[in-house]
Formats: structure tokens, sequence, C-alpha cells
């Protein structure tokens, strides 16, 4: 199994607009954070855990030849609108591209995206796609993609056990608390990725704290936090978390 973090930075993205402080004008490369994105290459099958507004540039950037499916935690604004970039893949596949989420993103979905299912199009004028209600495993050939549960603030979104190549990958980027049940799908993971915002507690995500507690509680045997706002320089975060929680950043890549 392989991953690319496409994206690791909170909804404004770093360097943030109109900001002059010291991590959005950094000539740090590792402190430019695009919206949070994942690629996740398995048995073949090339996966894609949100788009952000930042898609285009990430697939471009970090070499997304194909895309297989297309997996939403949630259907807010820095995690779907770069959607429509969907249409590239399916025009250069020639087929439909399934797209999962819970029945609530896919609801909207369905609203914000509402010319995908419209016919007069060309192929390549917009996303050729199934949106698909997701409550249970699917497999994707021989992938196993598991929808998490978790709590952003009051609501109920997903993160994603990813299981393929004899290798199990946990992903929540949006996370403020994660219920019993969720927990238990989440043992034995070779690898964990995490929200952690900012060093203050936040109302709808965990704090860098909260998540380094919480991947400890999980147990990864590699813990990765990501979300990341401009609050936090990436060499002075990494120094103080030492080597137990690695800090991410826009294209790392990982083979497992």
């Amino acid at each position: 199994m392989k991953f690319t973090f496409l994206g690791t930075g909170t909804s404004h993205g770093i360097p943030m607009i109109g900001c002059s402080c010291n991590v959005c004008t950094s000539s740090e490369t590792k402190n430019k954070r695009r919206r949070c994105s994942l690629y996740v290459v398995a048995e073949g099958k090339h996966l894609i855990f949100d788009t952000p507004p930042d898609f285009r540039d990430q697939v471009l950037t970090f070499g997304v030849e194909r895309v297989d499916a297309v997996f939403l935690t949630h259907p807010h604004a820095d995690h779907i609108f770069g959607f429509d970039d969907v249409r590239r893949f399916s025009d250069l596949q020639k087929s439909h591209i399934p797209v999962y989420g819970s029945p609530e993103t896919m609801r909207q979905m369905r609203t914000k995206f509402d010319y995908v299912d419209k016919t007069s199009h060309s192929f390549g004028g917009v996303p050729r796609v199934q949106f698909t209600d997701q409550m249970e495993p699917v497999s994707v050939g021989d992938v196993v993609v598991t929808p998490l549960p978790v709590w952003h603030g009051q609501e109920t979104i997903h993160g994603f056990r990813i299981e393929g190549d004899g290798k199990r990958l946990g992903y929540i980027p949006d996370c403020s608390g994660i219920p019993a049940e969720t927990l238990l799908l989440l043992e034995n993971m070779d690898t964990m990725i995490l929200d952690g915002l900012r060093p203050q507690e936040h109302p709808t995500h965990f704090s860098i704290g909260e998540c380094v507690e919480m991947l400890n509680r999980i147990g990864a045997r590699q813990s990765y936090l990501t979300h990341l706002t401009h609050n936090s320089e990436h060499r002075e975060l990494q120094a103080r978390l030492g080597k137990a929680v690695t800090v991410p950043w826009d294209g790392l890549k990982i083979l497992l």
C-alpha cells in the first residue's frame, strides 16, 4: 500500500489570505499546506479521499494519473469544492467513477453539483460518476474501505479505514470525538492519520494535544496528524512531538 498526503492544511490553507505571521510568510516548503486530501494506491486500485478546492493543483503537482473511486468524509466546502475536476479522470478513463459518502453527504453533492446527472453535456463536460450512499464497508477491487462515524462538533461525519495489500490505514481528517464503536474498528492499525488542528481547543476539531492523546490510545504502528492551521510551524511542532507522531507535509509519500 502506498499513500500520498495531497493536502495537510485546514480550511483556509497556508499561507492564509491576508496573514503575515511567521508561518504564512515562511520560506519552508513544509509550511505550505493545501486543504486536506489523501491519495491511496493498494491492490492496483487508486483511491481519493476528499476533493478540496486545491484538488486540481494537488493531482498535477503530486502525479495522480488515475482515480478508481472517490470517498468523501463530509460535504464542507474545504473537502468537496474541487470535485468538478474529477471529470478529467472520468473522461480519460471513459468510465463512471464511483463516489461514496454518507447519505447526507450524497444528498448535498447532488444539490451542490446538480449538473452532474444531466446528460446534455459531452462526456468530458461534467464528472461522470455514480453517487453512492455508504453506511457499510465497500470493496474497490480487493481494497475494502470501511466508513468510520466520528463527531465533528454536533455533526456525525465519516473517516475511513482502508485495507489492502495486507495493510490497514485509518484516515480521519476532521474530528472532535470518536465513539467507542468506531474505536473498535481502529484496533491493530498499521497507520493512523488524525485531525490535530491547533494547540488551542476548538469546538469541532481535536487540538494537537487531544489528537496525540487519541493517537496514543489507538496505538497504530505509525501515527500522523493533519488539518493543521498556521498556529504550528512544521519543524517546531515536530520537535515538540518527537518520534511518536509524525507531522506530514503536502506531497509526503509513504510505502507501507
